[in-house]
């Protein structure tokens, strides 16, 4: 989890409580081409295919 930023760790907080990339967008007040982006990078620096599976 060190290796995420801090805006990363409020994407994947959010994601692990299981709301959408739509909720999420609306929560932190980002465009959801950020929250994309922003997930898009956890699951590269978690090496993981899926959010679901880095969640587990």
């Amino acid at each position: 989890m060190n290796q995420l930023t801090k805006a990363e760790q409020e994407v994947f907080a959010l994601a692990i409580d299981g709301h959408s990339i739509s909720e999420i967008q609306n929560i932190l007040h980002k465009e959801e081409c950020t929250i994309k982006n922003q997930r898009k990078n956890i699951l590269k620096k978690l090496n993981t295919p899926s959010m679901t599976e880095a969640v587990q």
